[in-house]
């Protein structure tokens, strides 16, 4: 049977949120050089001879692997004193040849991959031994060649950058192998999309994105530096040429790491001739981009000594996060810490993200499979939810709700649902819509334990110029969220509204027989059906004109935001406040 699917994973807080929930209310990030920890002394007092990977733990010490004489691990605390090293003899006798990339997971443990020993390594926080990863050397299943780099993606799978096989194998913590992908080029042959070549770096974003940066050459007349994006199976995504901007890229991408909102930082050098007299002009700064690729903001460590040669620095950042760089030929530190312009409350918690990870008619068959799985870092139950919606399109008129599940998976929804874990749906599509499927899109969706629908960031004002203290969100809901809520009261099977052609209307109570929302926009009464459900209210005129204004007051204090996602924030003030000019937006104000 000829069939077109769609496999739509509806991220939430609420649903699809997370690209707005996540991120467009963030803080607007600048960073600044806080300290430098000079690490020439002795090695046995906390020195270094040859750094190469840096990693931050959740209590802040401070991991650094020296590829020296005597290979260790060299561990610091915040403060950047020198607290203990873990060095050879562990674990019956094993030890380091060439320790290169290293990370922590969110326990604390230490995943240090070992060039020399084609192996990683994971100890404890405080430097105990726990096992190594890997079955030996070569490219069979389970085995490694060239490890320089680790990743802990959010669900905790371990993520083992191979450098001689150009791969990425990919392992549980007990060490039991899951899959492998991507694989060398042809020789002779330029690399293809899903093909690496010298990589050198790998990152997991909290939405299980997978970054791998690659350095082909460096040559200064011709650059070869890349970030290719993927998804947790391996399947390209796209690869960001935008290293380098201006001039002859000397080196980048030889570091890649990501920050708790998902963003990648990439340090990057560039040579560029600074006139008709042959001088060079090195501009090195770290690149910060967002989950499609696009450019967000650079900060340049200027005081950094001769940090254009950016293939001997490696990069770390913390869950609050602060940057360390660590300068291998220097053998210095440099901690850099975030500053806000917006009084901001850091994130409550991490927004679950669920998948449709296979979708399949059976043969001859009305039964439909549906497997899917929801990440979430912190959160070990969620509450979730699906619809269906035919031919192909996402509309209210194709919606098909109240899924008839068979063969006992409708206990596989619901508000008690296992994370980061594995859940079939079977969907009898002859029950609730035809045996002959021409197209159809499938859209899973998640809830944690937060109880509003939406998750909306809020700030607080100040009592001043006749007003009182006032409580009101940080940006503005527009229409796309209100449809995020439609959805996953459809999904749920909220009694309390009904499908009615393209229209969503109001069943019973107050809004009986009220058109909610019409052809995908929201009303005025659906936005007070949205807000009773959601305990808030609308900002009057006067609240969100004082939430506009300057320290002076009857003016408007506005910057551009370093960074925004969808448009928001639009522009900010003092307050953190979106002093955009919005049209069709709506702020809210907590009704408790």
């Amino acid at each position: 049977m000829n069939k077109s699917v769609a496999m739509v994973s509806i991220g939430l807080l609420l649903i699809l949120g997370s690209a707005w929930t996540a991120c467009a209310q963030r803080p607007q990030d600048n960073w600044y050089l806080e300290q430098t920890w000079i690490k020439t002394n002795a090695v046995a007092n906390g020195g270094l001879v040859s750094p190469y990977g840096v990693a931050i733990g959740p209590d802040q010490r401070v991991y650094v692997g020296d590829q020296g004489s005597s290979p260790r691990i060299q561990v610091y605390l915040p403060d950047g004193t020198f607290s203990f090293g873990i060095t050879n003899g562990f674990g019956g006798g094993q030890g380091f040849i060439s320790p290169r990339g290293i990370i922590t997971d969110s326990a604390g443990n230490l995943f240090v991959a070992d060039y020399g020993t084609n192996c990683v390594y994971v100890f404890t926080k405080d430097g105990a031994f726990i096992r190594r990863i890997g079955s030996g050397t070569g490219s069979d299943d389970g085995q490694l060649s060239g490890p320089i780099d680790a990743a802990i993606s959010p669900s905790g799978e371990v993520y083992i950058l191979e450098n001689v096989n150009c791969r990425v194998s990919v392992f549980r913590q007990d060490g039991t192998f899951i899959r492998k992908w991507a694989g060398p080029k042809l020789s002779g042959s330029a690399p293809l999309d899903g093909q690496l070549t010298n990589p050198t770096s790998i990152a997991v974003a909290p939405d299980e994105h997978v970054y791998v940066c690659s350095c082909e050459a460096a040559d200064p007349y011709a650059p070869a530096a890349s970030m290719k994006t993927f998804d947790r199976n391996g399947m390209w995504i796209r690869t960001t040429n935008t290293l380098w901007v201006r001039g002859w890229c000397v080196m980048a991408g030889t570091s890649v790491r990501t920050d708790p909102g998902g963003y990648t930082h990439v340090p990057r050098s560039f040579l560029g001739f600074t006139g008709s007299g042959g001088g060079f002009d090195h501009s090195p700064n770290v690149q910060v981009t967002d989950t499609d690729g696009g450019v967000l903001t650079t900060y340049a460590p200027a005081e950094i000594p001769a940090f254009y040669d950016v293939t001997s620095v490696r990069h770390a950042i913390g869950p609050d996060g602060t940057t360390i760089l660590c300068h291998m030929t220097a053998r210095e530190l440099f901690v850099f810490r975030p500053s806000y312009r917006e009084q901001w409350v850091p994130p409550r918690n991490v927004i679950p993200v669920p998948m449709a990870t296979s979708v399949q008619q059976r043969s001859n068959s009305q039964l439909v499979d549906i497997d899917y799985q929801v990440t979430d870092m912190d959160d070990s139950k969620v509450y979730t939810a699906a619809l269906i919606f035919k031919n192909g399109a996402q509309a209210i008129s194709n919606c098909i709700r109240n899924l008839t599940l068979v063969e006992g998976t409708a206990t596989n929804l619901g508000p008690a649902i296992s994370a980061n874990h594995s859940h079939r749906l079977t969907w009898n599509s002859g029950a609730d819509w035809s045996t002959s499927l021409a197209g159809y899109r499938v859209a899973i969706l998640a809830k944690d334990s937060r109880t509003n629908l939406l998750d909306v960031h809020y700030l607080h004002l100040p009592a001043g110029n006749g007003m009182p203290a006032l409580t009101i969100s940080r940006s503005p809901l527009i229409q796309s969220d209100f449809m995020q809520v439609w959805w996953w009261l459809l999904a749920t099977g909220d009694s309390t509204i009904g499908l009615s052609s393209n229209r969503i209307v109001g069943v019973g109570g107050a809004y009986d027989t009220q058109t909610l929302c019409d052809n995908g926009t929201t009303t005025t009464n659906g936005r007070s059906f949205i807000y009773g459900k959601m305990t808030v209210r609308e900002a009057t005129a006067s609240e969100v004109q004082w939430s506009r204004q300057a320290a002076t007051f009857g003016s408007v204090e506005q910057w551009a935001p370093t960074r925004s996602v969808g448009g928001r924030p639009a522009a900010v003030n003092e307050y953190g406040f979106d002093t955009g000019n919005w049209t069709n937006a709506w702020w809210i104000v907590p009704q408790n």
